[in-house]
């Protein structure tokens, strides 16, 4: 069995960031989906960490593609 080039592990490791870039969003979602607007704390701060967080998740899919 060969060994992985340093190249293909950083392919794997920016493959799984974005995994779990994606995972938490999924997280995020479900938090706001069982407050259900109950929440003001969550309704204020939540989307803005969404936002944040897609706009990560973008950037480091476009850095992954030039890996």
């Amino acid at each position: 069995m060969t060994s992985r080039s340093t190249r293909n592990k950083l392919r794997f490791q920016a493959h799984a960031a974005l995994d779990d870039l994606r995972r938490a969003q999924d997280h995020l979602t479900g938090l706001a989906a069982l407050t259900g607007d109950t929440s003001g704390y969550i309704d204020e701060y939540l989307p803005v960490i969404m936002v944040a967080l897609e706009s990560v998740r973008l950037s480091l899919d476009r850095f992954t593609d030039d890996l």
